[in-house]
């Protein structure tokens, strides 16, 4: 009991800088986390229920808006990770920050961002409300053909396998509701990803394109009255 007594004081700090509404709570928000991160440009919004950890492995641009209750995790993925390390793309350089929002962005309600292998966000890019973007997964398949690996952070690190690799969202570019983007994948400049798509592991949706589907494939070409530009053609599914 006099543990619990000496811990409330923080707990309840940490209930209120989480969950204050209005403009207060914005404004408490910007006040405790702008100092703590790698860097933070001005008018950063972090609405209520929003939960961030590794705060000094996240860089944010200007105007930045974080809607309520979505997750961004970083400040894991060591180098001397124990685990069987797959990777599937680059990973931040040392010193480099692991979760990079740009300018005039938006991550929306409820979406998870796991930032350990490395996210870049670019400028007046949307995260969709419920979308999972993960620069790290787990895989069923590691180095040791003979061993049945587990999905569950309480298995021995031996026993876990993991896919690693940054995921870019180019400048301009939207993924929809409830879209997932996988270790190492490529979502470039002004594209969209339509609702309840999957982007998967090291796959790449081109520049100005709306792509949908599981995988996500190109449905239509975004012309912007360029001569060069035109519908295109559906990518064929296996």
């Amino acid at each position: 009991m006099l543990r619990v007594l000496r811990l409330l004081p923080g707990a309840m700090f940490q209930l209120v800088l989480t969950h204050l509404p209005a403009e207060a709570g914005v404004l408490l928000r910007r006040a405790y986390y702008t100092p703590r991160f790698a860097s933070c440009g001005r008018d950063l919004t972090i609405l209520p229920g929003v939960v961030l950890t590794g705060l000094d492995q996240m860089a944010f641009g200007d105007n930045v808006m974080i809607r309520e209750n979505a997750i961004l995790h970083a400040g894991s993925g060591a180098r001397d990770d124990p685990r069987d390390i797959r990777c599937v793309g680059p990973s931040p350089a040392a010193g480099e920050p692991q979760l990079v929002v740009g300018n005039d962005s938006r991550i929306a309600f409820a979406a998870l961002l796991l930032a350990y292998g490395g996210v870049r966000i670019g400028e007046k890019c949307g995260v969709g409300p419920g979308s999972v973007v993960l620069s790290e997964s787990y895989h069923h398949k590691g180095s040791d053909p003979n061993r049945i690996y587990k999905y569950s952070q309480g298995a021995r690190p031996e026993e876990q396998c993991v896919l690693r690799g940054m995921v870019r969202l180019e400048n301009g570019a939207g993924i929809a509701s409830n879209v997932i983007v996988l270790p190492g994948a490529h979502v470039g400049r002004d594209s969209w990803v339509g609702p309840n798509s999957v982007v998967r592991v090291g796959g790449r949706v081109p520049r100005d394109v709306i792509a949908k589907g599981d995988p996500a494939a190109v449905v239509f070409k975004r012309t912007y009255g360029r001569a060069d530009g035109g519908p295109a053609k559906p990518t064929p599914r296996p």
